[in-house]
């Protein structure tokens, strides 16, 4: 039987992997370049081989959904709409963060690619889905007696 913040964090981490593949089919598609996970596991560690590289910066960002996924915890009474308004966090730690920590600016330099990508991604995407799961499987239904 799982904790709730076992669930949480299993919850942020799907939500993670949902985000990996629909970066790598945009990569594929020629929508985006790299994943931006990939970007940032170099920036800190330095370029590898390439098929570690994206392996390990792709497990390493999905941990870091499911750690953002157990921060979801403390919203109380858990939906998509409620998830998504949770994924501008996450959104705000990239922009903020994340992306200065690489040497790129802050709010990716307010190109539209850098504001409305991590918007879908942790928003509508991540978000909707981790609020999801969160009423789905952590919200307790009081069984009703007549």
């Amino acid at each position: 039987m799982q904790s709730k913040v076992q669930k949480r964090f299993w919850a942020g981490f799907q939500g993670a992997l949902i985000l990996i593949v629909i970066m790598y089919v945009f990569e594929i598609i020629n929508i985006a370049g790299n994943p931006g996970f990939v970007h940032t596991y170099r920036s800190f560690f330095g370029p590898h081989y390439a098929f570690i590289d994206h392996l390990v910066a792709a497990f390493l960002f999905a941990v870091s959904g499911g750690i953002w996924g157990i921060i979801f915890g403390i919203v109380p009474s858990p939906s998509p709409l409620r998830g998504m308004a949770f994924g501008l966090l996450p959104s705000l730690w990239l922009w903020l963060v994340v992306v200065p920590s690489t040497g790129g600016p802050v709010f990716n330099g307010f190109a539209a690619k850098g504001i409305i990508l991590p918007l879908i991604f942790n928003c509508v995407i991540w978000g909707s889905y981790v609020g999801w799961y969160g009423q789905k499987f952590l919200e307790r239904h009081p069984v009703h007696s007549k």
